[in-house]
């Protein structure tokens, strides 16, 4: 990293505007290539910096007579920038060496007084490509080259975002170019917006840790403004905290970061390891302008540092320092001192609507007041908490008449709570694990975790919605905060495209596909109104009740799914589909413990054992769905659908004889050929004789 002082660096401006003077008075070159100027002046995407540039008296001589290397915006960038447009953002995109991209390492110096360097970063786009970045602007045309009129090498990349230096509100030198302790030390000076962080820095100051923050390198500070201190006490920020706010090494702007990769702080030892990663509220878009929040990740605590995920939003993202790149954030990380609703009100500030869960707080605080003071005192418990996002997919019309239904609504509420911590690690290392019951008494919770064992993905069914975990283990006093990505027990789907999506449901899906089965079940009209389609009462043999088949009827397995049995899957599927009726477990058992299932292909019979309360609690049912000598039981009753219901058996309700060939059929096969074979020996023989 090339540093130097203000002084050196004005004198040297100096003496190169005489020497270009100079130069300018004697003459140019003859000169065949265009200059970098040139290429600027011609290329309309940089019509909006070129204008900036031809209204400076230095730059366009700069960019004419020397060696340079430019990183210019294009247009949408430059519409898109808000900030100041003079001479020293100009200068900041230019360096005094001419760098092709396979030249450029870890940083080059830019030609603003003081020279703060320009931070470099490669991510992988692909096997074979990779996107560069400057700061937090990608290279989107790079490596044209250009001539200056004195024959110096020249090369211009096009980026799509404004490099924006460090601003001072007052023009001191000695802030020209500093470090993050220089920024933390006198961060009245520079333009922070409207944020203060001078808490933080009493904390950095009174455990003397300001040293850390003038490390020379490349690293990543995370600062927390005065506004996230309301809800912390400050007695819990101690020096391990502090090292936790600090990624050692690394320069992380926020779009090249890779999302969701978590990343090794200053807080990493055998006592206490934490890492931060950076994420979005929609992964994973890392558009331009897209809200960006931080999380630490406690993965080894202690009494003082407890085990857990704390989210930040990212309210001032890419200030670049001499020794790398400063984000401000909404509150401390690594701090778990706030309970559950605590935490979800956190979401109300900034600008309105801009936290992940501010949906999910103004629906609870405007529509179900009883629903959020029953999970304050509710001890301790985790909250599946659906995202804006999630509450968009929904569409309007279905969430206003969620919320115009109270009960509905808090029903739907509670099926997101299970009155117990429950971590991702528990549901990923306990395959056993596959329900729990929700707070809501009438439903039950189904996890499933899949993925590479680096790239786990958990997974949640509630109320015949699929939602995928987005963000897990956020820590509070009284729990655990998982953000999901949809709202449990709205459902969206229909009975067909449930069978499509649901990843325990794909090989009866592969059957249904065979000889128009779906296109058939499409085409159920209601007698007395054939513009609606029937409702349907389905049961799913899950995935693992195919795999029973598979190693019980091998050869019979494998012919079903290849297509050579298409009626045979037709009459099997057929038994586990009713038409015209709607029927939760609930109605399938109204009649007691006996009752009959009318389908397409006969009746079967669902039974209910009832267990007893463990602990005191209430007593539990099992259901099962029964056919001739099979006995299937109902793994995941109710997955709800928009034209019906779904319950998901764990065997197949199919008899060996309807999908393979018999013993006694085999046999009279076989004596049949042999009494050809024979017969036909006999008639040649005999001809044989007569000849």
């Amino acid at each position: 990293m090339f540093t130097h002082s203000s002084s050196l660096v004005t004198l040297s401006l100096l003496a190169m505007s005489s020497w270009l003077a100079f130069a300018s008075a004697v003459g140019p070159v003859m000169n065949q290539q265009p200059t970098i100027f040139d290429l600027i002046q011609n290329d309309p995407d940089l019509s909006e910096f070129f204008n900036l540039i031809s209204r400076n008296e230095l730059v366009p001589t700069l960019l004419k007579f020397r060696q340079a290397t430019v990183f210019a915006p294009n247009n949408e960038a430059m519409r898109a920038f808000t900030g100041q447009k003079d001479q020293d953002l100009l200068l900041y995109h230019l360096a005094n060496v001419a760098l092709t991209t396979d030249k450029l390492d870890q940083s080059v110096s830019s030609e603003l007084p003081g020279n703060p360097p320009l931070w470099i970063a490669r991510r992988d786009a692909s096997s074979y490509q990779y996107d560069l970045y400057i700061n937090d602007a990608r290279v989107i045309r790079g490596d044209i080259k250009a001539m200056s009129t004195r024959q110096d090498e020249q090369v211009l990349h096009v980026i799509d975002k404004v490099l924006e230096p460090i601003m001072t509100s007052a023009r001191d030198p000695q802030l020209s170019n500093p470090d993050a302790a220089r920024l933390l030390e006198r961060a009245g000076s520079f333009n922070l917006g409207p944020y203060q962080i001078s808490d933080f820095v009493q904390q950095v100051t009174s455990h003397k840790k300001l040293s850390v923050f003038a490390t020379p390198g490349r690293h990543t500070f995370l600062i927390p403004i005065n506004r996230g201190f309301e809800a912390v006490s400050r007695d819990k920020i101690d020096p391990k905290v502090i090292d936790g706010h600090i990624v050692p090494n690394v320069a992380l702007f926020s779009r090249p970061a890779i999302r969701g990769r978590p990343v090794q702080t200053l807080a990493f030892s055998d006592n206490l390891k934490v890492t931060i990663s950076f994420s979005n509220e929609s992964l994973p878009s890392q558009e331009i302008g897209s809200r960006i929040y931080v999380q630490s990740n406690t993965l080894v605590g202690d009494f003082h540092h407890p085990r857990g995920v704390v989210v930040a939003q990212v309210v001032k993202a890419n200030i670049p320092v001499r020794n790398g790149v400063v984000h401000l954030i909404d509150k401390p990380l690594i701090v778990i001192d706030i309970d559950i609703v605590n935490f979800l009100k956190s979401f109300k500030v900034f600008e309105q609507r801009n936290g992940i869960l501010y949906e999910f707080y103004r629906i609870m605080k405007d529509f179900a007041t009883n629903f959020m003071e029953g999970i304050t005192g509710a001890g301790e418990l985790t909250l599946l908490a659906p995202s804006n996002e999630a509450f968009r997919k929904l569409g309007e019309k279905n969430l206003n008449a969620l919320l115009a239904n109270q009960q509905k609504l808090t029903e739907i509420l509670q099926l997101h709570v299970i009155r117990r911590r429950l971590s991702s690690d528990e549901i990923i290392q306990n395959p056993l694990l596959s329900h729990v019951e929700s707070a809501d008494r009438h439903r039950r919770l189904y996890f499933s975790a899949f993925g590479p064992d680096d790239n786990i993905t958990v997974s949640v069914e509630g109320g015949g919605v699929n939602a995928t975990i987005i963000q897990p283990d956020i820590g509070a006093l009284n729990g655990i905060v998982h953000i999901i990505d949809r709202v449990l027990g709205v459902p969206t789907m229909t009975v067909i495209e449930k069978l499509q999506s649901d990843p325990i449901m794909s090989k009866t899906h592969a059957l249904a596909i065979q000889d128009d089965f779906l296109g058939r079940m499409q085409a159920y009209r209601d007698p007395y109104n054939p513009r609606i389609q029937q409702k349907f009462t389905m049961l799913v043999p899950s995935d693992d009740a195919w795999e029973v088949i598979h190693r019980t009827m091998g050869s019979a397995f494998k012919k079903l799914f290849m297509g050579e049995y298409s009626y045979n899957v037709r009459q099997i599927l057929e038994r586990h589909l009713v038409v015209g009726q709607e029927l939760s477990i609930n109605n399938l058992t109204s009649q007691g413990r006996d009752n009959y299932l009318q389908t397409i292909r006969g009746k079967v019979k669902i039974v209910f054992v009832e267990n007893g309360g463990e602990n005191g609690g209430e007593p539990t049912r099992e259901y099962f769905a029964e056919w001739e000598n099979i006995r299937a039981r109902v793994v995941r009753p109710d997955v709800q659908c928009i034209d019906g219901v779904i319950h998901v058996i764990d065997h197949v309700l199919v008899q060996r004889r309807e999908i393979s060939v018999s013993g006694s059929e085999r046999f009279t096969v076989n004596a049949l050929l042999l009494l050809a074979i024979t017969l036909t020996a006999i008639f040649w023989n005999a001809r044989a004789l007569q000849h």
